[in-house]
């Protein structure tokens, strides 16, 4: 067996039954003019629906509901990464912004938000798809702080080793939309309902997409906290210091907090997420008469804790087992990397680089750390495959694979290798996979 085959398969295969065409369609249904979303019952003929779709899966979304609501959409628009897939976008309007830090793009779709918002009647529905990326791709940056400046605090944010927790937590505080401010910008008689695909290790809402329809509970003296913690309040822009020294001080409004209730009629879902399809990967896998054992909650941590808890955890278990047997061991969520290095690469291409060297010497064990969006990093890779042979391959060619990691250099190293996994981007985004293969 291929194990490297299979395991591309697998992680596609599973990619393809959690597409975010498929979640939208299995929550939305029109009958006549009679249009259910989860519980809710409307009457498109005398509630005029509104879509507004943002984040990496934003297209997918859209069209998925354009095909089922189709002329019952009265005004639509669509916030995405990718121009190839605006081109295949049905909405009135299609933006193309920036990610993973935002440009001015990031900047005119949070304007074009707003004023798209602010436009919908107070008997219409409102449709928020949001998916992950969100974040950078519609900004409204706080006043006094530029586009340049929130581009600059991000990139900060993106290599200090912060969570995603901590980044978005910095995100909301530097927004005029974000942490549920949005909210604030709608009619309050429109009835809105958020579904969402989740990016985040524990969905919370909140924090996907820096919760732009949903409430907050961090503050900005949070916000200074983290900023000292990953010592970088020096480095960012003074009109960012600035604007979080005013709101700690109180003299600059919080996000939506807890308990405040712009809407009357405001209802959020998850649709899909991450543990949802590593539930399908383990499917899949048993059917390749495989023993399929899934984390019990997602990481989210430094990427070298990471790989020593995966790899420590997969060869506790594989000793136990039968040696006959086919083991597939799933984990999934995000790493933290510390960028000190002037490499290329990306989390998943490092953490699979790590795993390789916990790995190395093993018999028929491999190793698959992929995003599910298909882009790691600032690459074109979705991450990296290795096995027990990996290290010790390079190292006969001559290539040092801790001098790559200390460089942040893993891109290279994997490519030196072809080792890299290339899907090109997915539409798609519930966080990242590590699959670890053991073949008897």
């Amino acid at each position: 067996m291929n194990q490297k085959k299979m395991l591309t398969g697998l992680f596609l295969q599973a990619l393809e039954r959690c597409s975010p065409s498929k979640a939208v369609a299995e929550v939305i249904t029109l009958d006549g003019n009679l249009c259910r979303i989860k519980d809710h019952s409307f009457n498109t003929g005398e509630k005029p629906v509104y879509i507004l779709s943002v984040g990496k899966a934003s297209v997918a979304m859209f069209n998925s509901a354009f095909q089922i609501l189709g002329k019952n959409i009265a005004q639509s628009l669509v916030i995405t990464p990718g121009a190839d897939q605006a081109n295949s976008c049905k909405a009135d309007t299609v933006i193309t912004a920036s990610h993973p830090v935002p440009d001015e793009h990031s900047l005119q779709a949070g304007q074009a938000a707003i004023n798209f918002l602010k436009n919908i009647p107070g008997d219409a529905l409102l449709i928020c798809l949001i998916s992950g990326g969100t974040s950078s791709l519609m900004c409204l940056p706080a006043e006094g702080i530029s586009i340049g400046d929130l581009h600059q605090t991000f990139e900060l944010l993106n290599h200090c080793g912060a969570s995603i927790h901590e980044i978005n937590t910095v995100r909301k505080h530097c927004s005029q939309i974000k942490g549920g401010q949005m909210l604030r910008r709608l009619n309050p008689d429109i009835t809105l309902i958020d579904l969402v695909i989740s990016d985040i290790p524990d969905n919370d809402l909140s924090m996907i997409g820096s919760g732009p329809t949903t409430a907050d509970s961090t503050t900005f003296l949070d916000t200074c906290n983290i900023l000292l913690k990953h010592g970088i309040w020096e480095y960012i822009p003074a009109s960012v210091q600035n604007h979080i020294g005013k709101g700690a001080a109180g003299e600059v409004e919080e996000t939506l907090k807890p308990g405040d209730k712009p809407l009357q009629n405001h209802f959020s879902y998850i649709i899909s997420s991450a543990d949802k399809f590593a539930r399908e990967i383990a499917a899949l896998g048993k059917k390749e008469g495989f023993k399929t054992r899934i984390a019990d909650e997602a990481y989210n941590d430094d990427v070298e804790k990471i790989a020593s808890c995966i790899a420590g955890d997969v060869l506790s278990e594989s000793s136990k087992m039968n040696k006959s047997a086919q083991e597939l061991f799933i984990f999934y969520g995000e790493s933290m990397v510390k960028v000190s290095g002037k490499g290329k690469g990306g989390r998943n291409q490092e953490l699979a680089l790590r795993g390789a060297l916990k790995i190395a010497g093993t018999e028929n064990i491999t190793w698959l750390s992929a995003g599910t969006d298909g882009v790691d990093g600032p690459t074109d890779a979705a991450g990296a495959i290795v096995d027990g042979k990996t290290i010790e391959e390079a190292r006969k060619k001559g290539v040092n694979p801790e001098e790559y990691l200390q460089q942040n250099n893993s891109y290279y190293f994997h490519e030196k290798m072809g080792t890299l996994l290339k899907t090109g981007p997915t539409g798609n985004n519930l966080m990242d996979v590590v699959l670890v293969m053991r073949e008897e």
